[in-house]
């Protein structure tokens, strides 16, 4: 996933399913935190095996 600062436009995030480190992550509920300046959301991705 993205971070950092980005210009003002539409982006799409996509996840491969790893870790940070390369390793398939397990399944479960992941949280996924968007903040662009007083703007923040949270939401739920369920990864299934």
């Amino acid at each position: 996933m993205r971070q950092g600062h980005h210009s003002a436009g539409l982006y799409a995030v996509s996840w491969d399913g790893k870790s940070d480190t390369g390793e398939p992550a397990a399944s479960g509920v992941y949280l996924c935190k968007m903040a662009a300046g007083e703007f923040v959301q949270t939401r739920k991705l369920a990864l299934l095996r």
